[in-house]
């Protein structure tokens, strides 16, 4: 009888041993405390950096260091399709990963940190600062805690777009649900991004005297008003989501001469890639238009990439607002954007479950990209709200790792609503 004991005595044991031991939302709180000194440095050097898009060298290299230090296996130089980024490798660019004590869901936390002409006017530096929170915070419990965190160094957001590059270059895949926040002058959960893709097209015509005899010439710029008139006529019959803006940038060269060449840019966007793309192929077919009408000769290539709309995820959503409650954020101050904009974490949110934390830097009504806004990015005010919002995301993704089930809820309405 005791050997039977001792024999059931050790299987428990065994069995409790192999049976994750997981922190505490506490435990998370504490260790975002204790990373945040660090991490308000991170950001105001990222801030004093103020680097343009592929050009974030030291601000990258800080990052991986401190990433380093948490304890995450970091990898540099990530290869992407050399179409896309010269020579096939994003040097600015880096994933960091680090497992847990058991198999579980993969987290991606996604970083930014270039700037704009004018400095940090978008508060990326808050990005990358408030990311490292929960990445601090994370590394903290992630010895007790299934699963695995990934930090996604992602550049260039203001310019080139660098997580197509990461997704093409399959750096996401393992992902189950990916995270991110951005300074805004509120609390926000409101995903709708604009779809956007470019086009530009070009005109090539036939130059002549305008006075002495303009019926030997085939004026291009023509063809760019008929295009534009043609855009216009059919602004009317869009969704009122939908934004069609163009400018004119070469039309001739002197009054007298009929223009051999004018070249026009446009961007297309609509709150769905499905209406954008539709609404783009009208554009485009409104330059063939200028084309017929006046004889001249219309080169346009499409682009090879464009900016998706994210897929919004009621049960991720409702995952995130449950941690701001927890931070004493209630649902009432939680509210809608103000605008709308776009960018490269949509084509991230319509291939993976993603959500993005809008958290509150600067007074109400401060646009992005204005000079007010980056000294708001450098402000004790701004850094306040980072901090909370690491601590939201730090606990987001605590909740989906030691709750598997509701990733797996959250992944099946990704792919029902996907499939609409």
């Amino acid at each position: 009888m005791k050997a039977l004991y001792r024999l059931l005595l050790g299987v428990m044991l065994v069995s409790m041993a192999a049976l994750p031991v997981w922190g505490a939302p506490e435990d998370v709180l504490k260790a975002a405390d204790e990373a945040a000194e660090n991490c308000h440095a991170i950001s105001q050097k990222i801030f004093e950096f103020k680097e343009l898009g592929e050009e974030e060298v030291q601000s990258s290299q800080l990052l991986m260091e401190e990433l380093k230090k948490l304890g995450y296996t970091v990898t540099g130089d990530l290869a992407v399709p050399a179409d896309l980024m010269e020579g096939g490798v994003a040097k600015t660019a880096f994933k960091a990963e680090l497992n847990g004590n058991a198999p579980g869901p993969a987290i991606t936390i996604m970083l930014e940190y270039d700037a704009l002409p004018n400095g940090h006017a978008c508060g990326h530096n808050l990005i990358a600062a408030s990311g490292m929170v929960a990445a601090s915070a994370l590394a903290k419990i992630m010895p007790n805690t299934p699963g695995k965190v990934i930090v996604m160094g992602t550049p260039a957001e203001e310019s080139s777009s660098g997580k197509i590059w990461l997704l093409e270059g399959k750096h996401f895949e393992g992902t189950d649900v990916a995270l991110i926040t951005h300074g805004s002058d509120r609390w926000s959960l409101d995903q709708r991004l604009l779809a956007i893709k470019q086009a530009t097209f070009v005109y090539k015509g036939k130059a002549s005297h305008a006075a002495a005899s303009p019926e030997k010439g085939i004026s291009a710029l023509d063809a760019t008003l008929l295009m534009f008139h043609c855009v216009d006529m059919m602004r009317e019959h869009v969704r009122q989501d939908a934004r069609i803006h163009g400018v004119i940038v070469k039309g001739g060269e002197r009054p007298n001469i009929v223009p051999d060449l004018s070249q026009s840019n446009f961007f297309v966007r609509a709150l769905d890639s499905e209406t954008m793309l539709n609404i783009y192929d009208r554009v485009v077919n409104c330059a063939k238009a200028g084309e017929i009408g006046t004889g001249a000769t219309l080169e346009f290539t499409p682009p090879r990439t464009m900016l998706s709309s994210l897929i919004t995820i009621p049960e991720l959503i409702n995952v995130m607002q449950a941690a701001l409650a927890t931070l004493g954020i209630p649902e009432d101050q939680v509210k809608p954007a103000a605008s709308l904009a776009s960018s490269d974490f949509g084509n991230v949110g319509s291939e993976y479950p993603t959500v993005n934390l809008w958290f509150p830097v600067a007074p109400e009504g401060t646009a992005l990209h204005t000079d007010a806004f980056r000294e708001a990015a450098a402000s004790e005010e701004g850094w306040k709200g980072a901090v909370l919002a690491g601590k939201a995301v730090a606990l987001t993704a605590y909740d989906l790792l030691t709750h598997p089930d509701k990733v797996e809820a959250i992944k099946a309405q990704f792919q029902e609503l996907k499939a609409k």
